[in-house]
C-alpha cells in the first residue's frame, strides 16, 4: 500500500521521538529507569529484562491465619521464645488459601511477575530435607520456605470471618483479610491491601472480587519499590565473628601491616553502592554493618545477589588476609561470616 512521503516522515519522527523518550538511543539507563519505558522494547533488549526488572512474587499465609487453623505455636527452648510453623498442616486444613493464592498469582502473572509457587516450594522442601540448609543449624519453616524460594517479594495473606450479628441470614459472614507486601530481605513492609466487615455467603468469592479492584495499586507500590532498590542497591545487614577458640581477634594485623577489622571497613565501603552502610559494633571479636546497600545486577546484565556478595568478601579475606572464613548465614538479607583463624 502506498503511503505518501509526508506521512512516512511523521510517523518516523513520532518512532524516534518515542525512542528518545524512552531511553531508546541511551546505554546510560539503569534497568530501573529501562523497566519503566515500552515493555516490548525492554523484553527484546540485551538483557533478560522482565526476570531481572521485576521482582519475584511468593504468596505465604500470615502468622494470624496459621493461628487460626491450629497451624502456628509457640515454644519456649532454653528460655527463649520460638514460632513454629506448620505449613503442611495449614494446607491440608484450609483449602482457600490456594484459590485466593492462584487468584493473586494470575493477576501477577498476567503482569509479567515471576513467582516463587508456595505448595511446589513446601513439596521441594520435604523432597530435600531442608532443615540441613544452615549447615546443621535447624531453623524454623519460614526460614527455610524463603531461603529456598529467594523471592524478592512476600504477600502476606490475612484473612478471617465472623457472624454477621445484624443478618438473619445465617449463611452470610463478615469477612476481613489483609494482603502485605513484605520485602524479603529486610522485613519491610512495601504496601497494604485490607478490607474490612464486608458481608457475604462466600468468604472466597469476596475477596477475590475485593483483590481485582486493589491489586494494580499493590503492583505499582511494588514496582516502584523495586525500582528504587535497582537503583540504590538492597539492605542487607552484616556480621562478621571470630569462633570461639580461635587464636585470632579482629584487632591484629595481617601480614600486610593490615588490621583485619580496618581492611574489612574499606573493603564494605568500596563494595556497596555510593558506600551506603552504617557501622555498628566494632571490638576485638565482632564487627556489624547495618542497612549495606549492596548492588543487584552486574555490569552486564546478570543478577546478583546476598551470596554473590558474601562469597566475594569471603574470597578476598582468604586472599588478602589470609584468615579461614566460613558463611553461616541464615536469613535472606543477613550475612554472618566466623573467621576461624590463620
Amino acid at each position: 500500500m502506498y503511503i505518501n512521503k509526508s506521512i512516512r516522515i511523521s510517523l518516523l519522527s513520532l518512532l524516534a521521538l518515542a525512542m528518545s523518550s524512552c531511553g531508546g538511543n541511551s546505554n546510560k539507563e539503569s534497568l530501573a529507569e529501562k523497566a519503566d519505558c515500552n515493555i516490548e522494547e525492554y523484553e527484546n533488549s540485551e538483557v533478560n529484562a522482565i526476570e531481572q526488572a521485576r521482582p519475584q512474587i511468593m504468596i505465604i499465609p500470615a502468622d494470624q491465619t496459621l493461628k487460626s487453623f491450629g497451624s502456628l505455636k509457640k515454644k519456649t527452648l532454653g528460655g527463649r521464645e520460638f514460632i513454629e510453623r506448620n505449613y503442611q498442616r495449614y494446607i491440608v486444613k484450609d483449602d482457600r488459601f490456594r484459590r485466593i493464592s492462584s487468584f493473586i498469582q494470575d493477576a501477577f502473572v498476567k503482569q509479567n511477575y515471576p513467582l516463587a509457587d508456595f505448595e511446589q516450594t513446601l513439596k521441594l522442601l520435604d523432597t530435600q530435607s531442608a532443615t540441613d540448609i544452615a549447615d546443621g543449624i535447624q531453623t524454623d519453616a519460614k526460614t527455610q520456605l524463603l531461603q529456598t524460594a529467594r523471592p524478592d517479594i512476600i504477600l502476606e495473606l490475612n484473612y478471617y470471618k465472623s457472624s454477621s450479628l445484624t443478618s438473619h441470614d445465617y449463611k452470610r459472614k463478615n469477612v476481613s483479610y489483609t494482603l502485605s507486601a513484605i520485602d524479603a530481605y529486610t522485613t519491610n513492609v512495601v504496601a497494604t491491601i485490607t478490607e474490612s466487615n464486608m458481608k457475604t455467603e462466600s468468604t472466597t468469592e469476596v475477596i477475590q472480587n475485593s483483590l481485582a479492584q486493589k491489586l494494580p495499586e499493590l503492583m505499582s507500590d511494588i514496582q516502584q519499590y523495586y525500582s528504587d532498590i535497582l537503583k540504590r542497591g538492597r539492605e542487607v545487614s552484616l556480621r562478621i565473628t571470630v569462633e570461639g577458640g580461635s587464636n585470632q581477634d579482629l584487632s591484629d594485623e595481617s601480614i600486610n601491616g593490615d588490621v583485619y577489622s580496618d581492611w574489612i571497613i574499606d573493603y564494605v565501603k568500596t563494595h556497596t553502592v555510593r558506600g551506603a552502610y552504617k557501622m555498628g559494633r566494632n571490638t576485638a571479636k565482632e564487627l556489624t554493618f547495618t542497612s549495606a546497600r549492596i548492588k543487584l545486577l552486574n555490569d552486564d546484565g546478570t543478577q546478583y545477589g546476598v551470596y554473590d556478595w558474601a562469597r566475594d568478601l569471603q574470597k578476598s579475606i582468604r586472599k588478602n588476609l589470609g584468615l579461614k572464613v566460613s558463611n553461616k548465614s541464615q536469613g535472606l538479607g543477613e550475612i554472618v561470616l566466623s573467621v576461624k583463624g590463620m
